[in-house]
């Protein structure tokens, strides 16, 4: 944008939503407009390794003055602030915004400074901040395997070799939604807790990288730990009209015979939402 003001912002937004196009960058910031829709392609497989191919397997140094024989080959920058200072900021001009560029910069940073990347997510109801930080997560997660020199068949999550570790932190996230998330008047999947998520990576040593080859050193996903805070409370025994509480009773309820007799048999075999008070008031 040739002047940058409230009102060009907005309208950038509003063009770029009625086109289809949910991600808009405004310097190190991704705007997100939930699109409210499906859109073919954009969290594909061919997405995701595109911006990790360009954003972090392709990403070279510019040295700011010729190579000669006295000053060598210019190493790779480490801390951010280095990396602007010779040049080293991806190049945006042709790679469209995506919370995915948000994810690959941080996984960069992570494996160039081996300093800590924080990505904060945050809007209001229904924006679509649970999706985000799921899409986040799983980028984070498994970008190592974009890695050029990457085993073809070992790509796939579902392969049998991989992670264990990767495979139960993404699959960690519905637990989180069942006893947190609930249905309100403007999201059905409405976070009523908030979240402090702590991927932990363990990050090769450039040194050894570079013996090995390796510009990117590797950072492998090691653990997670996750840390809530202010539940609503007060959503277990009261709800407004039109709301409902927290989607574990009601999975619990949905669930087969098999599975109620082992938790409750008494209280769940049978039963519906209209022998709970709690949940015959809600919608």
């Amino acid at each position: 944008l040739p002047n940058l003001h409230e009102a060009a912002i907005l309208y950038n937004l509003k063009e770029r939503h009625s086109g289809g196009v949910p991600y808009t960058r405004v310097g190190d910031i991704m705007v997100a407009m939930n699109p409210f829709q499906w859109i073919d392609g954009l969290y594909s497989e061919e997405k995701k390794f595109f911006y990790a191919k360009n954003l972090i397997w392709q990403a070279q140094p510019k040295p700011t003055k010729p190579v000669t024989e006295e000053n060598g080959n210019q190493p790779l920058a480490t801390a951010a602030s280095e990396r602007q200072a010779i040049g080293y900021e991806h190049e945006k001009l042709g790679i469209d915004p995506h919370v995915f560029e948000t994810a690959s910069l941080a996984y960069l940073g992570l494996a160039l400074g081996g300093s800590d990347q924080t990505i904060l997510v945050t809007g209001e109801s229904g924006a679509g901040k649970t999706e985000t930080i799921k899409i986040v997560m799983n980028h984070l997660a498994t970008v190592e395997r974009s890695r050029p020199n990457w085993p073809e068949s070992d790509r796939d999550m579902d392969s049998e070799h991989g992670s264990d570790t990767v495979n139960r932190v993404l699959r960690a996230n519905p637990v989180f939604e069942a006893f947190g998330n609930a249905k309100t008047l403007r999201n059905d999947n409405s976070s009523r807790f908030g979240k402090f998520t702590q991927l932990q990576f363990d990050v090769e040593d450039t040194s050894y990288a570079n013996l090995n080859g390796r510009a990117i050193p590797s950072c492998l996903l090691a653990g997670s730990k996750c840390i809530t805070y202010l539940l609503e409370k007060s959503r277990v025994v009261s709800v407004s009209q039109g709301e409902r509480t927290y989607h574990i009773f009601y999975q619990l309820l949905e669930a087969p015979n098999e599975i109620k007799k082992d938790i409750w048999e008494e209280g769940l075999v049978g039963a519906s939402t209209a022998d709970f008070n709690y949940l015959s008031t809600s919608s």
